[in-house]
């Protein structure tokens, strides 16, 4: 395997990327795509022999950056969703067609994301007063509400602007409940697994958990955060362990181990590899109850490849797991490049894969508990050094007190996952354990004192946005290094 299995990845994310800023037309993306298609065959052709076939291996790099830098400008020209006066040709309808794709419960009241039909998956973000609507809703909203957020003068619009513009979100208003005609419910399999999401939740907000524990379990678990409390994300926040609180890959690897432990009777019945087929199925299914968010699409992706290996009797490379969840994600929606859960994810995985097996000095045979240890010791300084920056860009914070806190934090996470798991489980089927219910009480308020007691609330915490080009100087830096030490080794 090559030394750098990201190539493809990021040589898609660049044509992404420069497609967005500069606005080129799709066929400047087949430029690169057709010469890169020749270099190839000419490459091809011309290693005739060993030498030859030495001397040109080099350049294979080269005709792959091309073509899917290419690939990265066509995918992004042709998702560029339209303004309502290019959508519409200058005839912008009094009323517009929107899904409701998010609705999130804030103190002035409600803050509705839609799509607006008829633009190529054009964004709104809505403020209203407090309402009845859910992901999946079709409404009809009056385009006098929709403001363009180009024309948008204040600081914190223009501030904003290119980061909404970059999701996609191109309008922002305020509009008042009884301006809102509902229309009926979207159709699409993606609401009929928020449904299902929806009555899990009902079952867990109705069970003996306390309101704010619900709340927390509905967020790592299902992956909704609207139930949080300002409280509780400040608090995570302060510590360096707002991750917590996102179902991101670190909460569907627990998950996947969970439903293999519970699919392990068919190992026993010699069938090893429907236990990771079966796996398979769940897991997908379980991301798309949950809302099919990047991260957990992500670590969906590179879960499935190692299962696929298993039961394909192959190595498995993680370098090129990660590079395929990226580039299905980005071909699928190029605006997820520009989504700062997305990064996140990314980043703080490909710095494990780089770094974390090569420094940690502990022998795994020899010492399984100092080297479990001492890997998360690894893997908490990797993490936080590879994404601080973008924390600070996207955040204005840079939590000084991360590694006391998630040393602490992060051994408990996954049996309080596990009890969470079994405690839902028993909710779907009828059964509320008020015994384990207690425990979980008792184990949120442990893991929310102990996250206040080592991070120092706001005292521990540097209020700073570093600029772009020091983020990009940065991720530069800090994986130029990550491959310098791994110059001898295949990134596995």
């Amino acid at each position: 395997m090559h030394k750098l299995p990201f190539i493809p990845a990021l040589s898609l994310s660049f044509g992404i990327a420069l497609s967005s800023i500069t606005g080129l037309a799709w066929w400047f993306g087949a430029i690169p795509v057709i010469l890169g298609i020749a270099l190839y065959f000419f490459i091809l052709y011309s290693s005739s022999d060993p030498i030859s076939t030495f001397k040109l291996g080099k350049w294979h790099a080269v005709w792959v950056v091309l073509i899917f830098a290419g690939i990265g400008m066509i995918d992004e020209a042709f998702a560029t969703p339209d303004d309502l006066e290019k959508a519409y040709r200058g005839r912008v309808p009094a009323t517009v067609t929107c899904e409701v794709t998010g609705v999130l419960t804030k103190t002035y009241g409600d803050r509705i994301d839609v799509i607006i039909a008829g633009t190529n998956h054009a964004k709104a973000r809505l403020r209203s007063e407090a309402t009845d609507l859910s992901p999946g809703d079709l409404i009809s909203v009056p385009t006098k509400y929709l403001r363009s957020i180009s024309k948008d003068t204040t600081e914190i619009g223009k501030k904003t602007a290119p980061m909404l513009k970059a999701s996609g979100i191109l309008y922002t208003g305020f509009i008042t409940p009884t301006s809102i005609d509902k229309l009926g419910r979207s159709k699409s399999p993606r609401y009929y697994f928020s449904g299902i999401r929806e009555h899990i939740e009902i079952k867990i907000e109705k069970s003996h958990l306390k309101k704010y524990v619900a709340n927390f379990i509905n967020a790592i678990l299902m992956g909704d955060k609207t139930g949080l409390d300002e409280r509780t994300r400040l608090t995570f926040a302060h510590g360096g362990t707002a991750h917590m609180l996102a179902l991101s890959g670190l909460h569907l690897g627990i998950i996947a181990s969970f439903l293999l432990v519970l699919l392990w009777p068919l190992k026993l019945l010699g069938k090893y590899k429907w236990v990771y087929g079966a796996a398979i199925i769940l897991l997908w299914t379980y991301v798309f109850v949950t809302g099919l968010a990047y991260s957990s699409v992500r670590a969906c992706i590179m879960t499935t490849v190692a299962f696929l290996a298993i039961i394909t009797e192959r190595k498995n490379f993680a370098g090129n797991a990660l590079s395929s969840a990226c580039i299905l994600i980005l071909l699928f929606d190029p605006s997820a490049l520009f989504d700062a859960g997305f990064q996140l994810s990314v980043v703080c995985v490909g710095a494990l894969i780089i770094y974390a097996s090569r420094l940690n000095p502990i022998s795994h045979r020899h010492h399984p508990i100092l080297y479990f240890i001492c890997s998360i010791l690894i893997a908490t300084m990797v993490a936080t050094g590879a994404s601080w920056a973008l924390t600070s860009y996207y955040f204005s914070q840079i939590p000084l007190m991360f590694l006391p806190t998630n040393l602490f934090l992060l051994p408990i996470l996954p049996f309080y996952l596990f009890l969470a798991m079994i405690y839902v489980m028993m909710l779907c089927i009828g059964t509320d354990c008020s015994v384990l219910a207690s425990i979980l009480n008792q184990g949120y308020d442990f893991m929310l004192w102990l996250t206040e007691k080592f991070s120092g609330g706001a005292e521990f915490v540097v209020d700073y946005q570093l600029p772009l080009w020091g983020v990009i100087a940065w991720l530069i830096l800090f994986f130029a290094a990550g491959w310098w030490l791994n110059k001898d080794k295949t990134l596995t």
